[in-house]
C-alpha cells in the first residue's frame, strides 16, 4: 500500500492523491460495509501523506534528524481514523533546543495538512516532559498509551516507549486509573447513566466508542504498571467479555463510518433519519448467505429492530467498562473505603458481599432453589449493590434451564413486591432485564425491550422510560430529599409529593403499574393503554393478585394519562373540572397514586419535561381534588 501510494504521489499532487484514495476507501465501504477496513485504509493514506511531507520539510531520510521524531497519538496512533476524524501528532525532542530549530518545519508541515482539510491537533514536548504526570491535564498522559512512531529518530521513540513512559505508569498508575474513572463516570452522568437514548451519541454515550477505549486504556495501564509490556489490551480482558465486545466494536465502527459519510462531517449522533438509512443499508450486518438475495444486504426488518441490535451491542461495552473501572480503580482509603468494608457485613447465609458486589455462596444453588434468584435482586434493590460476574453466570444458567418457571405465583409476587419497594428498585429491574429474568417472569415485557418509539418529547426507549419512572419516584423519598446538598433550595412540592408517597398503604401496586403502564406500546393494538391493560390483566392473574389490588392496578393503567390530559386541556381552577376528575378517581388513595404516577411519568420523558409550572399545576389539581 505504502510503496504504491508513494509512486502515485510522485505522479500528481498530494492533494489529488489524498482525494482519490479517500474516494476509493469510501466506495469500498459502500460495497462491503467494512468499517475496520476504512479505519486501516485511512490511517495508511494519512501515514503516506505525513511521511511525504516529513521528507520534504525535515529530512529525505525518515529516520533523521537525530534527537527529534514525530509520533501519532489517539485514534491515529491506534490506526483507527474514521472518515472525518482529526489526527493528533506529537513532535518529540531530546531537549528544548531541538524544538526551536524545528519550529518552522513543524509549522509548514501542519499548514500542508490543514490544506488537505485535515483537522490536526498537535503538541511539542521533550522526552523529560513526557515522563511527568500532569495532574491538571492527565489526558495527555493517557494519550501516550496510543503513541505510534511515524518518522524521525527511532532511538528517541524507543526511549519514550520502553523506558520513560513505562516508568511514569509504574509510578503513577493509581492516579491514571482514578482520573479515567472520574472522567468516565462524569461523562456517563451527562447521558443520564443509560445507553437507552432514542437518538444516542455512539462515541461519547455510555457503551459507545469512548467506553471501548477506556477499557483498552485501563488494561494497558495495568499491563505496563505490572510488567512494562505493551500487550494488545483486548487480550487482557476476560475471555467471556472478548466474545461479546469484539462484535460490538465492529458494529460501532461500521456505524460511525456510515454516519461520517452520510453527514459528511464528524457527526456521532444517531438521529432517526440516520437510523432509517443505516437499517436500509444493513450497516453492521453481514451479507446474506441466501443465494436469492442477489448480493444485497439482509438488514433487520425495521429501524426499531436495528436499534435493538445497537442497544444489545453497546450494553456489553458499557458493562465491561463498569466492571474494569471497579476492578482497576484503587480501593478507597478514606471514608468511602471504610464504607465499602462496612458493606461487606451485608453478607448472609446465601450471599457474600465484597467491594460492592454480591456473590452466591454456592453458585450452583440457583438451579436448585429458583427463589434464590429473586432474593439476589432483593439484596441489589435494598442496598444498591452490583451483581458479580460469577452471580450473573449462575443467573443466566438458571434462566436458560427455565428454573424461574418452577416458582409458585405467590412466591414470585412476595419477592417481586419487595424488589419494587426497595430504594434501588430501578437498578435491580435493569439488571433483571439485562439477564433475562424479567422477561422470564413476565414475557409481556419483551414487547418493549429496547423499543424505540419516535416522538418529539421522549428521549429514552420504552423500557428505560418505565425503569426511570420507578427510579424518579424512589428519589422522592424523604430521606433522599433530606440528603440533598442544599435541602432548602428544592421546590416545596417535592416534600409534599414525598409526604403522600410515604402515606400510601400499598406502594407496590403503584410501582407495578409504572413498570407495565406502557407495555402496550410494543403490542399490536390500536391504543397502547388498552394493550397495557390486557397485558397487566394476564400478569395479575398469573401472580394471583388479590381482586381489590387488581382493581387498583387496572385503574392506574387505564387512567395513567388522565391527570396529565386534564392539566393540559382543562381549566383546573374550574369547579366542574375538579368535580369531574374527582368522580373518575373516586378515592383519596387512588388520587395519591395517580398523582405520583403522573409526576413520575412526565419527569421520565426527558430531563426538561417536568417544568416547575407543570408541577405546580399537578399539585394544585391534587390538592383541589383532595379537598373536594
Amino acid at each position: 500500500m505504502e510503496n504504491r501510494n508513494r509512486g502515485l504521489i510522485s505522479a500528481f499532487s498530494l492533494s489529488d492523491f489524498y482525494a482519490s484514495e479517500s474516494l476509493r476507501i469510501q466506495q469500498s465501504f459502500d460495497g462491503t460495509g467494512d468499517g475496520l477496513a476504512v479505519l486501516r485504509g485511512r490511517s495508511e493514506v494519512v501515514d503516506t501523506a505525513v511521511a511525504s511531507l516529513y521528507r520534504h520539510y525535515f529530512s529525505s531520510q525518515l529516520d533523521q534528524p537525530g534527537k527529534f521524531c514525530m509520533l501519532a497519538l489517539g485514534g491515529y496512533g491506534r490506526r483507527e481514523l474514521f472518515p472525518h476524524s482529526d489526527i493528533d501528532l506529537l513532535f518529540l525532542t531530546e531537549s528544548s533546543a531541538e524544538q526551536a530549530s524545528q519550529r518552522m518545519a513543524i509549522a509548514a508541515l501542519l499548514r500542508e495538512l490543514w490544506d488537505l482539510r485535515l483537522r490536526v491537533g498537535h503538541s511539542v514536548h521533550t522526552l523529560a516532559e513526557c515522563g511527568r504526570l500532569y495532574r491538571q491535564n492527565l489526558e495527555f498522559n493517557v494519550a501516550l498509551l496510543d503513541c505510534r512512531y511515524l518518522a524521525g529518530d527511532p532511538e528517541l521513540f524507543n526511549r519514550l516507549h520502553d523506558d520513560v513512559y513505562p516508568h511514569l505508569v509504574s509510578r503513577d498508575h493509581q492516579d491514571l486509573f482514578r482520573n479515567l474513572a472520574e472522567i468516565t463516570r462524569a461523562r456517563h452522568r451527562k447521558y443520564d447513566d443509560t445507553i437507552f437514548h432514542l437518538e444516542p451519541n455512539l462515541k461519547e454515550g455510555p457503551g459507545g466508542l469512548r467506553d471501548y477505549h477506556v477499557c483498552r486504556w485501563l488494561a494497558r495501564i495495568s499491563a505496563i504498571a505490572k510488567h512494562k509490556v505493551w500487550s494488545p489490551p483486548e487480550e487482557l480482558w476476560p475471555a467471556a467479555w472478548r466474545a461479546e465486545v469484539g462484535p460490538a466494536w465492529e458494529f460501532l465502527c461500521a456505524t460511525r463510518c456510515f454516519l461520517h459519510y452520510f453527514r459528511e462531517r464528524d457527526d456521532n449522533q444517531l438521529s432517526y433519519e440516520c437510523q432509517d438509512e443505516a437499517c436500509a443499508r444493513g450497516i453492521g450486518f453481514q451479507r446474506g448467505a441466501d443465494p436469492d438475495c442477489g448480493g444485497t444486504w439482509l438488514p433487520p426488518p425495521s429501524p426499531e429492530d436495528w436499534m435493538r441490535a445497537y442497544f444489545r451491542r453497546v450494553r456489553s461495552i458499557c458493562q465491561l467498562t463498569l466492571r474494569l473501572l471497579d476492578d482497576y480503580t484503587p480501593a478507597g482509603t478514606g471514608l468511602y473505603g471504610l464504607f465499602q468494608n462496612w458493606r461487606s457485613r451485608l453478607s448472609n447465609a446465601d450471599f457474600s458481599v465484597l467491594r460492592e458486589k454480591v456473590y452466591f455462596r454456592q453458585p450452583a444453588v440457583p438451579a436448585q432453589d429458583p427463589a434464590l434468584v429473586l432474593r439476589l435482586f432483593e439484596i441489589v434493590a435494598r442496598h444498591g449493590l452490583e451483581v458479580s460476574r460469577e452471580a450473573e453466570r449462575a443467573v443466566a444458567e438458571a434462566v436458560a434451564h427455565g428454573v424461574t418457571n418452577l416458582l409458585e405465583s405467590g412466591v414470585v409476587w412476595n419477592h417481586f413486591r419487595q424488589i419494587l419497594c426497595f430504594p434501588a428498585a430501578a437498578k435491580a429491574l435493569r439488571e433483571m432485564n439485562r439477564l433475562g429474568v424479567l422477561r422470564a417472569l413476565f414475557p409481556e415485557f419483551q414487547a418493549i425491550d429496547s423499543l424505540v418509539i419516535r416522538d418529539f418529547f421522549h428521549r429514552y426507549t420504552v423500557d428505560e422510560h418505565s425503569f426511570m419512572t420507578i427510579q424518579n419516584l424512589h428519589a422522592l423519598s424523604r430521606r433522599k430529599l433530606r440528603d440533598r446538598p442544599n435541602p432548602d433550595a428544592a421546590p416545596e412540592w417535592e416534600d409534599r409529593l414525598a409526604e403522600i408517597l410515604e402515606e400510601l398503604e400499598q406502594p407496590e401496586l403503584l410501582y407495578l403499574a409504572l413498570l407495565f403502564h406502557d407495555v402496550g406500546k410494543g403490542m399490536e393494538t390500536p391504543d397502547h393503554v388498552e394493550g397495557s391493560r390486557q397485558a397487566v390483566e394476564a400478569i395479575m392473574t398469573r401472580i394471583e393478585l388479590a381482586p381489590p389490588d387488581r382493581t387498583t392496578v387496572r385503574f392506574l393503567i387505564v387512567n395513567h394519562l388522565e391527570m396529565s390530559t386534564t392539566l393540559q386541556r382543562r381549566d383546573i381552577f374550574e369547579t366542574e373540572t375538579v368535580r369531574a376528575f374527582a368522580e373518575k378517581v373516586e378515592t383519596t388513595e387512588r388520587l395519591k397514586m395517580l398523582s405520583l404516577l403522573t409526576y413520575a411519568d412526565i419527569k421520565s420523558v426527558n430531563p426538561e419535561a417536568l417544568t416547575p409550572w407543570k408541577t405546580e399545576l399537578l399539585w394544585r389539581l391534587y390538592a383541589s381534588t383532595a379537598n373536594h
